[in-house]
């Protein structure tokens, strides 16, 4: 069976830094303590304190070393992921927090090779290692500061939703217009739903099979129609998935206008047109609107494949699917 192809970032693992220089001690004593059959006493102290200085620095070498690899590299993201990423996070803080965690970790690496150099020209081997715990117990305020900004960065970066490249359906709209709700009853998920504006503060995933074939159905944050400097980072998301993702897009009008007149509505669909993708309209909210409101939609949006909601739910799939083809 194929691998499904995605778009996916790297989801950056999450480091308990809090201890991480008292467990390198202890783990680097623990094991030098293992060692045995030299007969030598002076020997035994110089193996056993060679031992304590590779051990505990490749204790923390190895684990920043994992932790710092499991960040993406934004130089290989595409235009979606990078966009993603700034829409969660200030990039520069994030090259540089990431930057100086690698500088740390090479100085640790550094350390510990001029250590072990020392070590073996001198007959005070403890006191080597201790100079060397020293110097790094010194980095260590540093690298729990960076750590504790990158785990909060790595978070941010999980939210980045895995888009699979199949059939896709980008529902788009004015906030609070129900695209949420009408993503739950195309698709059968539970997205999270509240009665006000933004609710949809990331992208949303949902799917739904057209003859063993799966659609993907992406709901986006709303938008207003306003010039893309003054757009939030909420927003900028939702402009995000509709430039940078293939599939048709579902444009949900508010018949109530009960946060935006329907003029307005037209206004935002009509710069989705410049994105020179198919749109189908789904005039939503039919039983909190009246019959005026109704058919003065269906005037004003007569240029564009549009359908009543209601509860045409199989009717919109296939008109969905329809448009896919």
């Amino acid at each position: 069976m194929k691998k499904m192809k995605t778009i996916k970032i790297k989801k950056p693992k999450y480091l308990d830094a809090k201890n991480l220089f008292e467990d390198a001690m202890g783990y680097a004593r623990k094991e030098a303590s293992k060692i045995s059959g030299i007969r030598n006493k002076n020997k035994m102290i110089y193996s056993k304190e060679k031992a304590r200085i590779n051990l505990m620095g490749e204790y923390i070498i190895n684990k920043l070393d994992i932790y710092i690899t499991s960040f993406p590299v934004v130089s290989e993201l595409d235009q979606f992921q990078k966009e993603s990423l700034a829409s969660l996070i200030q990039l520069k803080e994030f090259k540089r927090e990431l930057g100086y965690l690698y500088k740390l970790n090479t100085v640790i690496k550094t350390l510990k090779k001029k250590n072990l150099a020392s070590i073996k020209r001198s007959d005070k081997p403890e006191a080597v290692r201790r100079i060397f715990y020293g110097r790094v117990l010194s980095l260590k305020k540093d690298v729990l500061r960076s750590v504790e900004k990158l785990n909060e960065i790595g978070k941010k970066l999980r939210e980045i939703p895995e888009i699979k490249l199949i059939p896709s359906v980008i529902v788009a709209g004015f906030p609070n217009s129900g695209k949420t709700t009408l993503l739950k009853r195309v698709t059968g998920s539970e997205p999270e739903i509240a009665a006000y504006p933004f609710t949809t503060k990331k992208i949303e995933l949902g799917y739904f099979t057209d003859k063993y074939k799966e659609v993907q159905v992406i709901d986006t944050p709303g938008l207003l129609d306003r010039k893309e400097e003054e757009r939030n980072l909420i927003e900028r998301k939702a402009v995000n998935a509709l430039t940078n993702l293939e599939g048709i897009i579902l444009f949900v009008i508010d018949l109530s206008e009960a946060s935006f007149s329907l003029e307005e509505q037209k206004k935002l669909l009509d710069e989705m047109k410049k994105l020179e993708k198919k749109i189908i309209v789904a005039l939503n909210k039919e039983d909190l609107a009246s019959k005026e409101q109704i058919d003065k939609a269906k005037e004003l949006f007569k240029e564009f494949d549009f359908i009543l909601t209601g509860e045409q739910d199989k009717e919109l799939k296939e008109k969905l699917i329809e448009k896919m083809s």
